[in-house]
């Protein structure tokens, strides 16, 4: 009797346990993920694409035909999985693999308890949860902040125990080159007496200091730009098969002084994406926007502008999103989005956001702002005296060059000219795409002519620029000079040219005497990294013969403009005659009229702007009209749309903010659930080697949860509502104890921490392409501390033209401390990164780049060996090195090496090296001294400059020993600049 009962009770209890269980599946965590796995694609929010008019990404959908809530077995969602017949079989085979049994079990148990679906968790606004108490933590847990209490709460329950702290120099290394990019050898001043502070005495108090200081250094600024580079697809070129140059620099300028400022995170977002719809918006704001003329532009002969203008528009929408909210919407460019809710007319009306701009792939890149750079407002006081001082001392000198005043002047391909008042001559009319200019000239009987000057004159008519092409460019292919007799020209060839300004790496510096050979597809251009084409330049050719007029004399000089791009012809030109024997040689030494050429480079250097593509909003008269495009096809219209944030997110509708200002406005309002959490993510990231949702690109249902989401939200709302502080937001992370830790491991945390997501040891991590040359400089003491201005050109592999097949540039390596600046000052090609930073895992920058994929190469550890900038390194390091030793006493030479190996391993490594590395290094300096010793060509070859070097076989025994000595060490340099600690951090 009792049997039945019991049975009966057993029954009843059955379908209990099995909903407590069902209670214990998760949409968000279990289900989700498989849908979007095995289902969504095909059975999702895109009504275009869907089959058999099923969707599964929402309950209403999904319970229509597919799932019977509380009803696993009779739902036919799982009767598809399930069945044996590939016919019937979801998903079909040749589309997503097979459900496993586990997730068909996930699925049974989720339906059986009433398949309840969820918001998806980056969709909906941030929740603060409580804050694990501190009694709920292992009693011997460091608890700094609230950071470590979710951390050390999560990796508990995995059997984890938190790491001991890092060594407090270690820990010094690392958070000196997270905020700086820089190690603690290259701070002085405040930050390093906080260092020494905290070395002597370390706690959190003292470390507090030390990030304070380091928050507020000068690195600190150009370091995290580096970041905002990548989302914006920062070059200085404007991309595609052309890649011409691109004067943007002043906005990657802003971009630092921003930082270093510490603008808030939301007004630093809004000028740039608005700044110039802002009331009363500064210069500074309006260069802000050049974050978003970033876009490539195609200046190809042929292309249709219009098509590239909505290329632009399109990345402009996408790096918005992609940027502040972590979103992919590319696709809904075609359809609706296969995963996230943006339907393809949401995708369009978000598009009208940014195609009310001026802007429209001209090949001038207008509009522009004229930017003055910043300058030393002392600096530009004592430029303005000098040259003043100098016309003066001008004035008082009799003339030099003799000004010539045309009596024809003609073309061949229909340019027509005016004489301006001053002797300068000024195209107009039609811009021909090849052209040559002819001015005939008329001097008297007894005049000698051995030299001629032309001047490149800005003129208003060009928007003050030289050339006549949109850009303000020109490029001179040749310069011929002819003496009429009769009816006849004789050619008078010239044996000599000199110049004042060279384009820097767009064309070859002799250039210019390629203008009196043949001409070629180089010639003369004069693009300057500061007034762009605004500054007056003049060429001076030498005759080979003098042109002696016995009587008057006529004689014409020809200008042919035959670059590899059209229409690039001088805009006002003036050109003047002298009588100076070896007039080109003396110019080139500036024994000629330097007194001139002093004062035109003071004043490039202290009145001229740069003018910097920036955003401009069409005038309401001149709005226009946006359409769905179907298949993405710009020329292929469907419905009118306008202006509209999508309907998932919360928005307004309020028709005066319908614009960028109101769409940057949208991205930071409170109940925004993604700008805040993505900037937070990406901060950590950095910080951490991985962000809390590692795919910082995708916050959408294809991205990975996030591994604490507890904490995630805990940033993005202290972060949001502590007023977008970026300073307040870097500290609280670094001054946690979780980021505190030694990255030491162990078995059972490498089995279940394997890549460190659960923050059981320290970040360990490689450091990023310019942080590895930056502190391969720094530690050396190579390294410039030179802020702002026009990009550099630093060593190359090799020298090399990039882009050859349109004429390209020359790699003209940069002198003086221009040669050894940050990384983040170097000319970017896009066609044609530097090498350091194509091996080193930056993008090319043609898109937005949210993360960086680090890679371990065996390229990587052949540029630190042999790169030149690395090689430089190597023998600055190994000169202090060596003179590390000099004040010392030491009992053999064996004892001096080993010393100034620790010297080396500590500048280096801010840590001191043990003596195992010390051993090593020592066997590979003596290795090397005897190979050098006996082989001083060898030894010459790496320490010293080739160009200026004499023949070291010659040098007596001291200064071989020498040279042999230095070689050795820089070998040891070279091979401490490669250790793996080195590399990573």
């Amino acid at each position: 009797m009792f049997a039945p009962i019991l049975l009966a009770i057993f029954a009843s209890l059955v379908p209990q346990v099995a909903r407590a269980d069902d209670r214990d599946v998760r949409f968000n965590d279990q289900i989700r993920p498989i849908l979007s796995k095995h289902c969504i694609a095909c059975h999702g929010p895109d009504e275009g694409d869907r089959q058999a008019d099923l969707r599964l990404d929402n309950f209403d959908g999904a319970t229509e035909s597919a799932i019977v809530p509380g009803e696993a077995d009779a739902s036919d969602l799982i009767e598809r999985i399930i069945t044996d017949d590939v016919d019937l079989r979801m998903p079909p085979p040749d589309h997503a693999p097979s459900l496993t049994a586990e997730e068909v079990d996930l699925l049974r148990r989720w339906i059986d308890g009433g398949a309840q679906y969820e918001r998806h968790w980056s969709f909906a606004p941030p929740r603060l949860a409580p804050v694990p108490s501190r009694e709920s933590l292992p009693s011997d847990a460091r608890v700094q902040n609230e950071i470590d209490s979710f951390i050390i709460d999560r990796f508990v329950d995995q059997g984890l125990s938190q790491n001991p702290a890092a060594e407090p120099a270690a820990l010094i290394r690392r958070v000196s080159l997270d905020l700086t990019g820089l190690p603690p050898t290259a701070h002085s001043g405040e930050v390093r007496a906080a260092i020494d502070r905290y070395l002597s005495e370390p706690n959190p108090v003292h470390f507090g200091e030390v990030v304070d200081r380091l928050l507020n250094s000068p690195g600190y600024g150009e370091h995290w730009a580096a970041v905002w580079l990548d989302i914006a697809r920062y070059a200085d070129t404007v991309g595609y098969s052309g890649d011409e140059t691109r004067d943007i620099w002043p906005w990657r300028d802003w971009l630092i002084r921003s930082l270093q400022a510490n603008q808030s995170y939301r007004d630093m977002s809004i000028d740039m994406l608005a700044g110039d719809l802002l009331p009363d918006a500064t210069d500074e704001q309006r260069l802000a926007t050049a974050f978003h003329r970033n876009t490539l532009s195609n200046n190809e002969g042929g292309t249709n502008d219009e098509e590239f203008r909505v290329i632009a528009i399109k990345d402009r929408l996408s790096t918005t999103l992609n940027a502040w909210m972590g979103l992919t919407v590319r696709c809904a460019e075609c359809h609706s989005h296969k995963y996230d809710p943006i339907s393809q007319i949401e995708y369009y009306q978000l598009l009208d956001f940014f195609n009310q701009t001026a802007d429209a792939d001209h090949r001038d890149d207008r509009p522009k702002l004229e930017f003055k750079p910043e300058v030393d407002p002392a600096v530009t006081a004592r430029l303005d005296a000098k040259i003043k001082s100098l016309r003066k001392k001008q004035s008082d000198q009799p003339p030099l060059w003799n000004e010539l005043k045309p009596v024809k002047m003609s073309s061949r391909n229909g340019s027509e000219f005016e004489l301006q008042s001053d002797n300068s001559i000024l195209a107009t009319g039609k811009n021909p795409k090849i052209e040559e200019y002819a001015f005939t000239f008329e001097v008297p009987e007894g005049t000698t002519l051995r030299a001629i000057r032309l001047e490149a004159l800005p003129n208003i008519k060009y928007d003050g620029n030289v050339g006549r092409a949109p850009e303000g460019a020109f490029i001179l292919s040749q310069i011929r000079l002819t003496r009429h007799e009769g009816e006849n020209e004789i050619a008078m060839p010239f044996a000599d040219a000199e110049n004042d300004f060279n384009q820097v790496n767009q064309h070859a510096k002799t250039a210019i005497a390629e203008t009196v050979e043949s001409g070629g597809k180089k010639g003369w251009a004069v693009n300057h990294p500061v007034s762009g084409y605004k500054s007056r330049h003049e060429a001076i050719f030498e005759l080979k013969e003098p042109l002696i007029a016995k009587s008057v004399t006529r004689f014409t000089v020809y200008l042919l403009h035959d670059p590899p791009w059209p229409r690039l012809n001088m805009g006002c030109v003036r050109i003047s005659a002298c009588d100076i024997e070896n007039a080109a040689l003396k110019y080139r030494k500036n024994e000629l009229d330097p007194i001139n050429r002093e004062i035109n480079d003071l004043i490039a250097e202290s009145e001229a702007p740069v003018r910097v593509p920036i955003m401009e909003a069409l005038p309401e008269s001149g709005q226009r009209e946006m359409f769905v495009m179907i298949r993405g096809n710009y020329q292929i219209h469907d419905e009118r749309v306008s202006a509209k944030f999508p309907d998932a997110f919360p928005g307004h509708d309020d028709a005066a903010d319908v614009d960028r200002l109101g769409l940057a406005k949208w991205l930071f309002e409170d109940d925004n659930p993604l700008t805040a959490r993505v900037a937070v993510n990406r901060y950590w990231s950095r910080l951490m080697g991985i962000g809390l949702v590692e795919t910082e690109e995708d916050f959408g249902t294809q991205g990975s949860p996030p591994s604490h989401p507890e904490l995630l939200d805990f940033l993005a709302i202290q972060f949001r509502d502590g007023g977008w502080d970026v300073h307040e937001l870097l500290k609280l992370i670094v001054m946690s104890a979780s980021y505190q830790q030694s990255p030491a491991t162990n078995q059972r945390a490498m089995q279940v921490d394997t890549r460190n997501r659960l923050l059981s040891r320290g970040p360990r991590i490689r450091l990023s392409a310019e942080v590895v040359r930056d502190q391969t400089l720094a530690v050396s003491g190579l390294l410039s501390s030179k802020v702002y201005g026009p990009p550099v050109y630093p060593p190359s592999p090799i020298k090399r033209v990039v882009n050859a097949f349109t004429g390209g540039m020359t790699w003209e390596e940069s002198e003086g401390e221009d040669r050894y600046r940050r990384a983040i000052y170097t000319f970017l090609k896009r066609s044609s990164p530097h090498p350091l930073f194509e091996t080193f895992d930056m993008s090319s920058r043609e898109v937005c780049s949210m993360r960086r994929l680090r890679t371990n190469t065996p390229l990587q550890s052949f540029m630190t060996l042999n790169d030149v900038t690395f090689i430089e390194a190597a023998r600055a390091l190994a000169d202090q090195m060596i003179a590390s030793s000099a004040a010392g006493k030491y009992p053999d030479e064996e004892a001096m090496i080993a010393d100034e190996i620790g010297f080396g391993l500590k500048q280096a490594l801010y840590v001191p090296g043990d003596e195992q590395e010390i051993h090593t290094l020592q066997n590979l300096y003596l290795s090397s001294l005897s190979k050098y010793s006996s082989d001083i060509r060898l030894a010459a070859e790496l320490v010293t400059d080739r160009q200026k070097t004499s023949d070291p076989t010659t040098l007596g025994d001291f200064e071989r020993s020498r040279l042999a000595r230095r070689a050795s060490m820089t070998v040891v340099a070279n091979v401490i600049l490669n250790l793996d600690r080195f590399l990573n951090n």
